[in-house]
């Protein structure tokens, strides 16, 4: 896989580096790595130093703790613009979980002390840095609760609710297994539930595709414990 895109160009769309002035985005793009990852290779395992962070520009990226027995529980996904690996980066301890490639992707790679740079030129990227950290703090407080506080019913509505709709539609953005992972269920358990609220009206299922038909009905599973 190949992307001839420009670094400079790559780097000012990114969410991260969207306010950088010329002459910083100079420095940062002089800085800045392209690393174009295969579907299914790992950008990093478990136990890796981490020495920089990577910013996804194309495609997407799982990351999960893997288990002994061969398994893993996914802890998110990265999408365009999502930046991942600064919390180990600021902690200068190695990679906890592993990193993984869901389809071809494209990251941008700076090393850690070009970051601490850019913080001390400028403090408004240290407060972006901070508001992304907050933010995945905030969704792994929001996955604890949900994984225990919430039977498995209620998660798997909470996360048909949860996705982007079209027209009632949505789609499930990976395969149902890492969707499973990610809710804590198995996925036999997952495509169980998925079959009682079709079969229940709620919803039509088709590959990855779901169908909402009654979202009040849906939303009112929530509450039945």
């Amino acid at each position: 896989m190949r992307h001839k895109t420009d670094l400079g160009a790559l780097l000012a769309h990114q969410p991260l580096f969207r306010s950088l002035d010329a002459a910083q985005l100079a420095v940062m793009t002089a800085a800045a790595q392209k690393i174009s990852i295969e579907k299914n290779d790992f950008v990093f395992h478990r136990g890796d130093p981490c020495n920089g962070l990577h910013v996804v520009a194309v495609g997407h990226i799982k990351l999960a703790v893997p288990a002994a027995n061969g398994q893993q529980k996914v802890i998110d996904f990265f999408g365009p613009g999502d930046a991942f690996g600064e919390a180990f980066m600021f902690l200068d301890k190695p990679y906890m979980v592993e990193a993984q490639a869901l389809d071809d992707s494209l990251l941008i790679w700076i090393d850690k002390q070009d970051i601490y740079n850019a913080i001390d030129r400028d403090p408004s990227f240290a407060r972006r840095m901070l508001a992304g950290l907050s933010l995945r703090l905030h969704t792994l407080v929001k996955d604890i609760e949900t994984v225990n506080l919430q039977n498995a019913t209620q998660r798997v509505v909470a996360y048909l609710l949860s996705q982007p709709r079209e027209a009632d539609e949505t789609r499930f953005p990976f395969n149902k297994g890492l969707i499973a992972s990610k809710l804590g269920l198995t996925p036999e358990t997952l495509s169980r539930l998925l079959h009682q609220l079709a079969e229940a009206g709620l919803i039509e299922v088709s590959g990855k595709r779901v169908q909402i038909i009654d979202s009040a009905a849906l939303e009112a599973r929530m509450y039945v414990a």
